[in-house]
């Protein structure tokens, strides 16, 4: 299965029966074919000089995808995550940034999904028609020279006129410069973590473009600075518990994961294909070599061979692991499913990560010196495998999947599984 072949998958809550899709998440998905080709142009160049793709994000509201999670109840299409992460991987082959710059959103909408509470439910009808309205939410959490959100500088407290106010300052704010609202997370008092809602352009809030990796550089993901901003009592979405040690394993984690795991699938897809073309058009066979040209030279046949392998596995381990994060997201904490989903997700990651690590390698064993040229810009798909992978370490993924083949271990109760 291809990346533009990607069919619907389980149900999750609101969507159609298990192995269809409705009519508008299908129409949907179509767009999203539709325009992949043309989110692609330009985009090597964009990345040299680190151009957000500002125009790529307006084409893909226009498809409406960034909807197609809100479930059939709350008017919505009801996508499957399956239908999700199969768009996204076809985001990420014309551009994983774009794709990973989506990720505070979607995550955004589904931590609405996974509350089952009054307290979330009314969250869902206030900010589903938001989004359905063709809003984009961004997240500002993490916070530098911390270990753990219990350590979170950023802050909601109550000023002298009895107004709540925001200050603090976020790092890697994925989305942050695409979103009309941002999502943060700061300290509450008593020690109690918060999640609020603000729009990107209030006064107090300033949005820095100032990332800095040596991959993924147009994530939209720089600084953002929270001083005296005002907050309304119904911008405040929850209590979160993510210090509580003793809380169920959700599929949230899961999905943010996963999330990670489609762009990096998207990469070895896009480096496959980079790597036919550049033997079709450009490659030249070494001078010692068996055949008089590049497209017949058997050993330059067999780089794009494995790299072909490597993107079908990393596309295939990932919609396959959709599928089980489908049966988590509508079961409860805890459950069998979810655990099953967790170690399924952390798997996926070992697969795709390191494949499109190896793919972004192998592609400079198509060609020569001139491979390497920056007019090219080939080098930025192994930048952005590498970046994408080191959000979290591998080694931690096969050890808690050998712990649970093993001993029946559950992974840890993270964001990070």
């Amino acid at each position: 299965m291809t990346a533009t072949e990607f069919s619907p998958g389980t149900a999750s809550p609101g969507t159609a029966s298990p192995g269809t899709a409705s009519k508008e998440s299908a129409e949907i998905l179509d767009a999203v074919r539709a325009i992949a080709g043309s989110l692609a142009a330009g985009v090597a160049e964009d990345e040299a000089a680190r151009r957000l793709p500002r125009d790529s994000v307006t084409a893909v509201r226009k498809t409406r995808l960034t909807t197609l999670r809100v479930p059939a109840r709350y008017g919505g299409p009801g996508g499957s995550l399956r239908d999700l992460f199969g768009a996204i991987i076809l985001i990420a082959t014309a551009d994983p940034n774009l794709a990973q710059g989506l990720r505070s959103h979607f995550g955004f909408i589904e931590r609405l999904l996974s509350r089952d509470s009054a307290e979330a439910e009314r969250a869902r009808e206030w900010w589903f028609p938001e989004v359905l309205s063709g809003k984009l939410f961004g997240l500002a959490s993490a916070e530098l020279g911390i270990v753990s959100p219990a350590e979170f500088t950023t802050s909601l407290r109550s000023g002298d006129d009895g107004v709540l106010v925001l200050d603090g300052r976020k790092y890697y704010s994925t989305g942050g410069l695409f979103a009309d609202s941002i999502e943060v997370i700061a300290a509450g008092g008593e020690g109690k973590l918060v999640s609020l809602v603000v729009p990107a352009l209030r006064e107090g809030v300033t949005l820095v473009d100032d990332f800095d990796a040596m991959g993924q550089r147009t994530t939209a993901s720089g600084t953002t600075i929270f001083a005296g901003v005002r907050v309304e009592p119904d911008e405040i979405l929850e209590e979160l518990d993510w210090t509580d040690p003793d809380r169920p394993l959700d599929y949230l984690g899961g999905f943010y994961q996963l999330y990670l795991a489609s762009v990096a699938a998207g990469i070895a897809v896009n480096v496959f294909r980079d790597a036919a073309e550049y033997v079709r058009h450009r490659a030249r066979p070494a001078v010692h070599g068996l055949t008089g040209d590049a497209v017949t030279d058997p050993y330059i046949l067999e780089a794009v061979g494995e790299i072909g392998a490597l993107a079908f596995g990393a596309e295939a381990v990932v919609l396959r692991a959709a599928e089980s994060l489908d049966a988590a997201a509508i079961a409860a904490p805890g459950d069998e499913a979810v655990i099953a989903a967790a170690v399924d997700v952390a798997k996926a990651q070992l697969v795709a990560h390191r494949a499109a690590i190896e793919a972004g390698q192998r592609i400079f064993d198509t060609g020569g010196a001139s491979a390497t040229s920056d007019k090219l810009n080939l080098s930025r798909h192994w930048r952005n495998a590498r970046t994408i992978a080191n959000h979290n370490p591998l080694a931690y993924k096969a050890r808690a999947t050998g712990d649970f083949a093993v001993n029946g271990s559950v992974p840890p109760r993270s964001g990070y599984f």
